[in-house]
Parts: structure tokens; C-alpha cells; sequence
């Protein structure tokens, strides 16, 4: 199993190189060895130190930092040195990855499981994740929107057991399979007037007789229909504000049979310019 991490040596003490040749009573800090390759005990108490025949006192006679070793009072020349890395059980202490060190290679040894991570996982705006050899795919909030940004090569493909259903490519986008929009229901009321921003497709059923205002969160682009059915009593009325334009400039008279239903099929040209194509008596 991977680590993240100075990798704990099981039950494997080291002796470390020998560093005395180098002791000169003014050179405080040495490369630790073992066999001629670096090795690094963790933390001060990973190493017992002796120097002149004295045992050395982890933290205040010398400190550790990866592979040196850095001591508080340079060692004379002609000391001798020896020097053991103790082997590490999984309850001692484990140096703090330093920033940016954590590499795809070691999330891709399996060291880091779902448990070791935080839940969630919390990423302040503009920190992003990134995928691809090229950082090609990223995904990121920037303070006033979410982003997935994708700036490499072919287009982004979203889908449902291996077969792409939507597609964003360079001309636009590209659906496969159907697409549908929620009907939301109308308060009824003398005035009604349509939130843009709940749905696409919006229903009533008049109880009386009403007056459609202009509509709430208007979205350029955004098309639907509205349906209108009379109630079981019928004979209601409509009428519609200015942002409603119809063909020819006038607005539909409503079926005013009980129970009738109309449709006015829309679609958003500009800021209270709604075109509006009706379809009287659907049944």
C-alpha cells in the first residue's frame, strides 16, 4: 500500500555512512547516507547520534530535515562519528508532505483512499482541478460562476453508459436522444405574472378573469409554451402586457369553453419583446 510521506522502514535500522572525515569545527550541516544513498530518518528521534563516543540529544544537539542533518555545534576535526536510522513503526511521528509535493504517481499508488480524504473536500474560488497531460480539462468556481472549462483537443463529451448523450464542440452543441423540460404550474390570481428563471413550459387554470404581466427573469433566447385551460365553469378572460406581442399586433380571445385549453408557444426576442404564436382549442 502506497504512503504518503517518508515511507515508514519496518523494522530496519540503518547504519548511516560515515561523515566524520568531513568535521572541521566550523561545518554544522552534513548529507546523511546509507551505502552511498540519501536517506532520511523522518525526525530527530528516527536517528541515534553519536559523535567523539557521545550520545547526541535529538532536537537540541542536532535536528533533522530530509536527508541532513544539521548540528548545534559543528563537530571538531577528528571526532569520530556513528550513526544509526531507527526503523519506524506506523504510530511515529511522519513528517507533513511540504506543498505541491503530492504527485498523480503517488495518488495513482493507491496511497490515498476515500477514508484519508476530507468530506467534502473544500477548494476556495479560483483553485482549480485539472486533468489531461496538458491540464486540458479544469474545473473550478471563480467567485460569481462555476466553470468547466475544457481547452484542449476534440470537444467535451458527457455520458451515459459509454455513449455520448451531449456534446460541446467548436460549432455549439450536439444532443443525442431526447430532451425534455419541466411544465411548471401558475398561481391564479387577477394578475399573473410567469417566473422565466422555474421553468420553460408554465400552466394555468383561470378562475376568473386575468391579466398576464410581464413576465419575471426574462432571458434572451428562452422559448416555451403556456397553457391555459378554463375551469369547469369557463367564460374566463385574459389579457396580456405589452411585452406579449402577437400577430398582427393583437392578442388572442381565449376558448371559453369549460375546461378548454390554449397554447401560446414563445419565445424571448429582447426585454419585453416576447413573440408569441397561439393555438386556440387544443384537443
Amino acid at each position: 500500500m502506497g504512503y504518503i510521506g517518508i515511507e515508514p522502514k519496518l523494522g530496519k535500522n540503518s547504519e548511516v555512512d560515515d561523515i566524520s572525515g568531513s568535521f572541521n569545527g566550523s561545518t554544522t550541516l552534513f548529507n546523511l547516507q546509507v551505502d552511498g544513498t540519501a536517506v532520511q530518518p523522518g525526525t530527530a528521534n528516527d536517528i541515534i547520534v553519536s559523535i567523539g563516543g557521545v550520545i547526541q540529544n535529538p532536537n537540541t544537539d542536532y535536528t533533522i530535515s530530509t536527508s541532513t542533518i544539521t548540528f548545534t555545534t559543528a563537530p571538531a576535526s577528528g571526532l569520530s562519528f556513528f550513526a544509526v536510522v531507527l526503523g519506524q513503526g506506523v504510530d511515529r511521528e511522519v513528517a507533513t508532505p511540504s506543498d505541491g509535493s503530492i504527485t498523480t504517481a503517488k495518488l495513482a499508488a493507491s496511497a490515498v483512499t476515500s477514508a484519508k480524504l476530507a468530506k467534502p473536500i473544500d477548494l476556495a474560488d479560483n483553485e482549480k482541478i485539472r486533468f489531461g497531460t496538458g491540464n486540458d480539462l479544469e474545473i473550478f468556481h471563480n467567485a460569481s460562476n462555476s466553470v468547466i472549462n475544457d481547452a484542449g483537443t476534440g470537444d467535451l463529451l458527457l455520458q451515459l453508459g459509454g455513449s455520448t448523450k451531449f456534446q460541446l464542440a467548436s460549432g455549439g452543441v450536439a444532443l443525442t436522444g431526447g430532451a425534455a423540460a419541466n411544465i411548471t404550474a401558475l398561481s391564479d390570481g387577477a394578475t399573473i405574472t410567469i417566473d422565466m428563471a422555474t421553468a420553460c413550459h408554465h400552466s394555468v387554470t383561470l378562475a376568473g378573469n386575468r391579466t398576464f404581466a410581464a413576465p419575471s427573469n426574462q432571458v434572451v433566447g428562452q422559448s416555451g409554451s403556456i397553457f391555459i385551460t378554463q375551469d369547469g365553469t369557463g367564460s374566463r378572460t385574459a389579457s396580456f402586457n405589452a411585452a406579449f406581442k402577437f400577430v398582427g399586433g393583437t392578442a388572442p380571445t381565449l376558448t371559453t369553453t369549460a375546461s378548454a385549453t390554449d397554447r401560446i408557444d414563445y419565445i424571448i426576442k429582447s426585454s419585453n419583446v416576447i413573440h408569441c404564436a397561439v393555438s386556440l382549442d387544443v384537443k
